[in-house]
């Protein structure tokens, strides 16, 4: 008896020390600044690998009631427009998301006085991506091979 319980103890803590890696559900690949021309507003396009089927499926239905990028302060998040009733752009299990802004531009006041270069753009865009559905909501976190582009007017 006792050999049954030790083997079963040692069989049990071997199969729970294996390294499993998990992948997230999403996760963050790319987030693109293009700052356009007088126009048309400027935006930020993001990628997000989605993992899970059914995150996959609510994106597609258009179930997104609200996207939040959660590195911008609360009450600078109405600056960021993002067009919930349209489709994401899909390739494979990357969603590609469009969302308007006037925030980095310098005719909108700043209580702390920020020059929005490159570096400052990018700090800005740099945190988690919150998709909340109808009962649901997604933290989706950077990507180990997260890129950031910022293309301004001036460069």
């Amino acid at each position: 008896m006792k050999k049954v319980l030790f083997l079963f103890l040692f069989l049990l803590a071997v199969s729970c020390s294996k390294d499993k890696k998990i992948q997230p559900l999403a996760s963050i690949e790319k987030i693109e600044y293009i700052d356009l021309d007088y126009g048309k507003q400027p935006g930020v396009i993001i990628n997000i690998k989605v993992n899970d089927s059914i995150i996959a499926k609510k994106l597609k239905n258009k179930e997104l009631r609200e996207f939040v990028i959660y590195s911008i302060k609360k009450e600078d998040r109405n600056y960021f427009f993002y067009e919930v009733w349209k489709t994401p752009i899909r390739k494979e299990n990357t969603f590609s998301f469009l969302i308007r802004t006037s925030y980095f531009s310098p005719n909108i006041l700043d209580k702390e006085k920020r020059i929005w270069n490159k570096d400052n753009i990018t700090k800005a865009l740099s945190g988690d991506i919150g998709l909340i559905f109808n009962k649901d909501s997604i933290r989706v976190k950077p990507g180990k091979d997260r890129k950031i582009t910022i293309q301004l007017i001036k460069d």
